[in-house]
């Protein structure tokens, strides 16, 4: 594994751990949602990789249960991150960290023949603490934001 690769690989690492937030948001079709979602994130493959499993009750939307896969590419240095969800959603997100704090990762695809593009942005703000924003937009238009703020626990 090269340097930058290892570097990639100890920064995505810093997921592993049970996440929650009793205060996330959706905002959609001018509607603004709250709930709670946990992410529980576990190192898989010898820690070149995680594993992790959501769960939230959206309204409006429905319960979530997604799993996770994410490691780093040696062949391009990027993480690669696959979804799976009872929602529907089976897609990969490719990003990087930009510095120790920073995370970002987009997938691209097509629904109902327009693009479709998810921003996931993540910054790890002191011990413990993390902020997500998902930003999906379709044909240029944003169809949804979901942001939270998700502590470190042990898990009950």
């Amino acid at each position: 594994m090269n340097e930058a690769t290892a570097a990639q690989l100890k920064m995505l690492l810093q997921f592993q751990g049970f996440w929650e937030t009793n205060a996330a948001t959706l905002q959609m079709d001018g509607k603004e949602q709250h709930f709670a979602y946990t992410a529980d994130f576990k190192t898989t493959a010898d820690n070149n990789g995680f594993t992790m499993i959501e769960k939230a009750n959206i309204p409006g939307m429905g319960k979530l249960y997604g799993a996770n896969l994410a490691g780093v590419s040696p062949n391009d240095g990027k993480i690669h991150w696959f979804s799976v969800d009872n929602l529907g959603t089976t897609h990969e997100h490719t990003g990087l960290f930009t510095d120790s704090r920073h995370f970002s990762m987009t997938h691209t695809g097509l629904q109902n023949g327009k693009e479709y593009l998810e921003t996931i942005s993540v910054t790890f703000d002191g011990k413990g603490l993390m902020h997500m924003k998902e930003t999906a937009t379709l044909d240029g238009k944003t169809l949804l934001v979901i942001t939270g703020t998700f502590h470190r626990r042990k898990k009950n």
